[in-house]
């Protein structure tokens, strides 16, 4: 069986490549359905983007945070081996195997963890110790360019932690920015960036508050600063519900 970081890297690597175009929209489908739609897929993607990620974890905790996680990779995918050939049968049909597999410590560790490696499996670890203690400050201006590493795992969290809990609104608005085109975002975005940055100058204007209107500035700063990308446009969508 194909490691599951390789499967991984494969399907980041097709979606950039469709990206914009109209393949992506049938891509994220199957990526919904065979990912997102199902609870233990979905949580090994998230594991393996939450081990591969800047987190800035007090490194009192970082060594039992990775070796749980790790733990529960192992497990996980031991029960689900059928499901994972699946997804890996999928992206196998359309597109071959991407050099560069970002997440080649985490295979390691998953897939080689044997007494003869045991060397290997330590540095591994370390080196992803060492990444989720390191802090990386995230705002609004975060990219979105796939392999959208980040976008998926918003999608993901989204989907998984949080699917049940929101509106059928909610749900809905959440699905069709997932089947925008790169033009469409664009637009979208800048259309509502005008209409958010108009309220906001609005509230900083009548406000006393200078806390308030020193955040409001910040906010509308990010804002002019942002890229016209799909994260980009589900945070401001989320934003001016608020207002």
């Amino acid at each position: 069986m194909k490691k599951f970081g390789q499967i991984k890297s494969n399907i980041e690597n097709l979606l950039a490549n469709s990206y914009g175009k109209d393949s992506f929209k049938n891509h994220i489908k199957e990526f919904k359905k065979r990912v997102l739609s199902n609870k233990n897929i979905s949580e090994i993607y998230y594991i393996y983007d939450d081990l591969s990620s800047k987190k800035g974890i007090n490194k009192d905790i970082a060594s039992e945070y990775v070796n749980e996680s790790l733990e529960k990779l192992v497990s996980l995918i031991d029960k689900n081996k059928s499901k994972i050939q699946e997804l890996s049968d999928w992206v196998d049909t359309l597109i071959k195997d991407v050099d560069g597999n970002q997440y080649s410590d985490i295979d390691f560790v998953v897939y080689e963890n044997k007494i003869t490696n045991l060397e290997k499996v330590l540095e591994s670890k370390t080196r992803l110790k060492n990444l989720i203690v390191t802090k990386e400050e995230k705002s609004l201006t975060e990219s979105v360019n796939i392999p959208l590493s980040s976008m998926l795992k918003i999608a993901t969290s989204t989907f998984n932690n949080e699917f049940s809990t929101i509106s059928e609104e909610e749900k809905t608005e959440l699905k069709s920015l997932l089947s925008l085109n790169k033009k469409e975002i664009e637009k979208q975005f800048i259309e509502l960036k005008e209409s958010v940055v108009s309220k906001l100058e609005m509230t900083r204007s009548e406000s006393d508050d200078n806390e308030l209107s020193s955040k409001v500035s910040q906010t509308i700063n990010k804002i002019n600063e942002s890229k016209p990308d799909l994260v980009s446009l589900y945070k401001l969508k989320q934003l001016e519900q608020g207002l």
